[in-house]
């Protein structure tokens, strides 16, 4: 679960279809997580000051949190602007099926709209079919070609050995194509980059998307209360009644009702999780009732903390049966305890953090809040500038280690601030000729801003990376050439970027039936790309086989190589 955004909660269930007529969302992942919702009934509803949650006077709910005054929801609250609560609409059959579409490739791992056809090959003793080509490709293009793992679950049908043959098959291939011709096969600008859509296409498939997921909600909703009745939405209520045990009318307990206290993880959300200064984070801007839960999402929970602690104890208990078993051996009469070190190995082993601190200490970081060591009053402005995330961190990491810390975290600080201002005092000396150069490049025209953008990166690698080349005759105007080539090329690959994203967003709003709020920059075709042999790598080698020269190789294996290069 995402601590900062409580609308996406991992679910076991995948999700209904949605129904409108002859339209149909296609059941294949869940889309809409049936977890943190804003509760329905809203007249018993009490609130607090800021908006907060306030389900009755139960001091339980304010337990290490501070008293807060209560009162009912003003009438006004309701008819409050709330610029991120989603809005009912018609639904889009087009976005539907660009939706199932995404999800069928979610489901595959693999972009099967491609237009390109892969056939059946055998590479030694082993056959890949094209599905099995595709998931491959596709996963190394994501994942690299180092990820051996990775790709193998992708293609859940070959195994680490095999999907190894295969790269080695294609290195090799690649290898031998490049002793007769160094030019790549493709050109920077055929590489495919991921387009970029405007902000008033991205708000308008907002829409699109609100108008699936309000449907897809009710139908969830219809599911959740067949499945708890009327404890289907945990409410501020509801928590409450279900903490202090007023259930009479459920027909068999809730389980998780037992083992946490609803109340407080309400609470957790109205006050952190959902109360970010960011208003796309914070539930006030989102629905004017406070944050509930379903019970589905508590179960889930109930069924996770059982989970993790059948497997802590059984690893406790194996590892204090190991250290009892050990210590016998010297001492007959040692006793069978389990100690705090035990649990503390247990819980290193599974490889879980021993509390929740650091959670706690990125708190101010993640909802963007202004922290003060002396709070102004509410009627005065703010005589002093808010601490930094780092300093709030640091005094709430002092706080929980103890005074041991402070003084070394201190002289790094002083560290810091003695290198920092001896950079600012070289600077300053080299103030008056900072200035010249920037009046001068003021001054200067595009063509001399790409000359000078060259010079600087051939300076780099004639200094830092190729030192031996700065002493032969004509390498600098060489390495000029293959790096304004390449710059050329990265032009030539941004143009045809913008020209996909053109399309990309032109396509779109095609999808969502509408018009653009504003005519669409047109971007020409940068036609086909432009070839050359020129590039950097052949002046001096880049090192992008950097992989091949991780393993340790004895002299002997390097024979061959050195007497090459001495010829």
């Amino acid at each position: 679960m995402d601590p900062d955004n409580d609308h996406s909660v991992d679910g076991a269930e995948s999700v209904q279809g949605v129904h409108d007529s002859d339209v149909q969302v296609k059941v294949e992942r869940q889309i809409y997580s049936p977890g943190w919702s804003s509760a329905d009934d809203n007249s018993d509803e009490l609130s607090s000051e800021n908006g907060g949650v306030s389900a009755c006077d139960d001091p339980s709910l304010g337990e290490g949190l501070g008293e807060r005054s209560h009162r009912k929801r003003p009438a006004g609250d309701a008819a409050t602007y709330r610029p991120f609560k989603r809005h009912k609409g018609i639904l889009n059959t087009e976005y539907i099926e660009l939706l199932n579409r995404d999800i069928d490739d979610a489901a595959h791992r693999v972009c099967l709209d491609d237009d390109f056809n892969l056939g059946h090959s055998q590479i030694g003793l082993t056959t890949w079919s094209p599905l099995e080509k595709r998931q491959f490709f596709e996963a190394l293009a994501r994942l690299g070609r180092h990820n051996l793992p990775g790709i193998a679950s992708r293609v859940n049908s070959k195994s680490l050995v095999e999907i190894q043959h295969y790269i080695n098959f294609l290195q090799d291939a690649q290898g031998r194509r490049r002793q007769f011709d160094r030019r790549s096969i493709l050109e920077t600008a055929e590489y495919p980059a991921a387009v970029e859509l405007s902000q008033r296409c991205c708000h308008a498939q907002e829409e699109a998307s609100d108008a699936v997921s309000l449907r897809q909600e009710q139908k969830e909703r219809q599911r959740e209360e067949t499945k708890w009745g009327s404890y289907w939405d945990i409410t501020p209520r509801i928590a409450v009644k279900l903490d202090q045990g007023q259930d009479a009318d459920v027909n068999q307990p809730l389980p998780f009702a037992q083992l946490f206290h609803l109340s407080r993880w309400l609470r957790l959300s109205d006050r952190f999780f959902m109360n970010s200064s960011i208003p796309g984070s914070n539930w006030n801007y989102i629905d004017d009732v406070p944050p509930s839960m379903w019970a589905t999402t508590f179960e889930d929970f109930y069924s996770l903390a059982m989970s993790v602690t059948r497997r802590l104890v059984q690893a406790t208990l194996f590892i204090s049966m190991s250290r009892i078993r050990a210590k016998r051996e010297l001492f007959p009469n040692t006793r069978d305890i389990v100690r705090r070190k035990d649990v503390e190995a247990a819980i290193a082993s599974l490889g879980m953090p021993p509390n929740a601190q650091h959670h706690w200490l990125k708190s101010a970081r993640r909802l963007r809040l202004d922290v003060y060591r002396e709070p102004p009053d509410r009627d005065e402005e703010a005589d002093q500038e808010p601490m930094t995330y780092d300093e709030v961190e640091t005094a709430l990491s002092d706080e929980q280690d103890g005074d041991g810390p402070k003084q070394t975290k201190a002289s790094i600080v002083t560290q810091d601030s003695a290198s920092s201002s001896s950079s600012s005092s070289s600077s300053s000396d080299d103030g008056d000729e900072v200035t010249t150069n920037d009046s001068d490049e003021e001054k200067m025209t595009p063509e001399d801003e790409e000359e000078q953008e060259i010079n600087r990166e051939a300076n780099e690698i004639l200094w830092y990376s190729a030192a031996g080349l700065r002493d032969v005759q004509g390498a600098r105007q060489a390495l000029k050439r293959r790096i304004a080539m390449e710059r050329r090329q990265e032009e030539q690959a941004d143009r045809r970027d913008e020209h996909a994203s053109y399309q990309a967003e032109t396509a779109m709003w095609s999808v969502l039936q509408k018009k653009p709020p504003m005519d669409i920059p047109k971007k020409q075709d940068p036609g086909r790309p432009e070839r050359s042999n020129l590039d950097v790598e052949s002046i001096y080698p880049v090192r992008r086989d950097w992989a091949s020269q991780l393993q340790y190789c004895g002299e002997w294996e390097t024979l061959d190589e050195s007497n090459n290069q001495e010829a």
